[in-house]
């Protein structure tokens, strides 16, 4: 085992060099965002956080900004450089063997966090809840563990890691810096033209707790340790159990019928969006329709739906990626002859397709329009394969990485024509909802609250009614008891109930763990290619 010689920390004299190299650091992190060379965005602040969430900023400031991998490399480098010296400073002082245990550390954890800020870039680009949390959820790991490990080492990397152990990985030093982290980062996101001047507070907070961890561990780490487990897995069992899933008496039958779309990568009654309850909305299977990516149809196989699908050709999972020109002309013809007052519930993607094909007067028989899970933007949009410009590193790893989702049940081609056309841009998304509707459509939006760190620009639409977020993932929204219950009051005209204060609390508090805004703008050709 590699015998690492350090001084013990209990010989440094004073506590200036623990944090005194965070002073030139935090300088030239506000400066660089100051002049326009850094992006301004709520995770700014982590570029000045406690090792390894500051690599975590660094790699997605340089997966977004740089043009190609050259560039990134190059340029990651030199972060790493800085990065070791920085932290080699703060353990202890300049030496070969401090370098040295600061350069694995980095280097043990490069892969896993350039993987984890990569996740919360195809999120925030193909807008997939799921991703972001788990990548966030993986770098509060790698922070708890390994954010102990380098302030008071051991002569061996084993032994380091058995104190870490016995210490209880120091979540008396960690959970709370976690949180201060998360309140820096919500004031960066709730107020942006304060973002700069809350680089220092980070600072300030990593300061405090390079300081902590470098003193001796109090007993009783373990037992601290296992508290903390217990209580997250409590608050986790209610907040999962206190949802709610008892379903919502019916309501009264209704005139007309009920259009349901289901969302990207579904198929014919393969799909959350089929298991709607149309009857509690007031809908008898005679009144309800669903709609097929492949056009009309005389019917499709029933799988998961809840009534006959007697309507619509047969469609899989190729045809949601179809020309967007093509998805609106199948949207027109099977809404043309559907009996009125006619209400669309559209999921996901869905809802882009149905906003649009109303507001353009494609479909003009839609008199009621609810959105399920939609989101008003992208924040990532990603490049062609080939195409130059900022965040080419990102976009090629999104390439990369893409077919694997096949292996979490979810298919995504970067190359579809919808998919190029929705999620390659930035704007695209937004561009469709500023369309407005015709003054007799009414539409409601529903979304849920996993979603909401992927809406930097917030959750409300410019709808007739903005439901209180959803406590339901993205997925199950359209099974969800609170949609429906949403969606009748809506449709019966009642008001709207009250929003509890702290229902979008997790958007503020998670979004600063995204990248910055990827503006990527609409290639003409790559447009016309794509149909979109």
């Amino acid at each position: 085992m590699t015998r690492v010689r350090v001084e013990s920390p209990t010989r440094s004299k004073g506590i200036a060099p623990r944090w005194l190299p965070l002073v030139p650091v935090t300088a030239v992190v506000t400066t660089l965002a100051a002049t326009g060379v850094l992006p301004t965005w709520p995770g700014l602040v982590h570029l000045v956080a406690l090792p390894p969430l500051d690599l975590f900023g660094d790699l997605r400031v340089l997966l977004t900004t740089t043009t190609g991998p050259v560039p990134f490399t190059l340029l990651l480098a030199l972060a790493l450089a800085v990065r070791v010296t920085v932290l080699a400073l703060m353990a202890g002082g300049l030496t070969r063997e401090r370098l040295a245990l600061a350069a694995a550390f980095y280097g043990v954890l490069l892969i896993p966090t350039l993987l984890a800020a990569e996740a919360v870039y195809i999120a925030g680009t193909l807008l997939y809840a799921r991703l972001f949390w788990g990548g966030v959820v993986a770098v509060a790991v790698l922070v708890l563990a390994f954010a102990p490990l380098p302030w008071r080492a051991g002569p061996r990397i084993r032994d380091t890691l058995a104190r870490a152990w016995r210490d209880g990985f120091r979540v008396g030093v960690t959970l709370p810096y976690g949180c201060a982290v998360f309140g820096v980062g919500a004031l960066a996101d709730l107020f942006p033209g304060l973002t700069l001047a809350l680089v220092p507070v980070s600072a300030a907070a990593t300061a405090v707790a390079v300081t902590a961890l470098a003193r001796p561990a109090r007993p009783g780490g373990p037992i601290r340790l296992g508290a903390v487990a217990v209580a997250f897995a409590l608050l986790s069992w209610a907040w999962v159990a206190t949802r709610g899933t008892d379903p919502p008496e019916p309501a009264r039958p209704r005139a007309g019928s009920v259009l349901v779309m289901s969302g990207i990568d579904s198929r014919s009654g393969a799909g959350t969006a089929f298991r709607t309850r149309t009857d509690l909305l007031g809908y008898g299977c005679d009144q309800t329709f669903y709609f097929s990516y492949a056009g009309p149809g005389d019917g499709q196989p029933r799988g998961e739906a809840l009534c006959p699908i007697r309507t619509g050709a047969p469609y899989v999972s190729a045809h949601t990626q179809r020309p967007v020109d093509e998805q609106l002309r199948a949207f027109a013809e099977q809404t043309e002859d559907l009996p009125r007052p006619l209400v669309v519930v559209g999921h996901s993607q869905g809802a882009w397709i149905a906003w649009k094909a109303v507001a353009t007067g494609a479909a003009p028989r839609v008199d009621a329009l609810i959105l399920v899970g939609p989101f008003p933007e992208s924040t990532g949009g990603y490049r062609p394969t080939g195409e130059p410009g900022p965040g080419r590193p990102a976009s090629d790893l999104l390439q990369v990485l893409t077919p694997l989702s096949r292996t979490a049940d979810f298919t995504f081609d970067p190359g579809s024509p919808a998919g190029y056309a929705l999620l390659g841009t930035t704007d695209a998304p937004a561009s469709i909802l500023s369309l407005p509707l015709p003054e007799h459509t009414r539409s409601l939006s529903v979304v849920s609250t996993g979603d909401l760190p992927l809406m930097p620009s917030g959750w409300r639409l410019p709808v007739d009614r903005n439901a209180c977020p959803v406590r339901a993932p993205h997925a199950y929204l359209p099974t969800s008891a609170a949609f429906h219950e949403e969606a009748n009051r809506f449709l019966d005209g009642a008001p709207a109930p009250h929003c509890p204060v702290l229902r979008d609390w997790g958007g503020p508090m998670a979004r600063p763990f995204g990248v910055p805004t990827l503006h990527v703008t609409p290639d003409p050709e790559e447009g016309l290619r794509q149909g979109g």
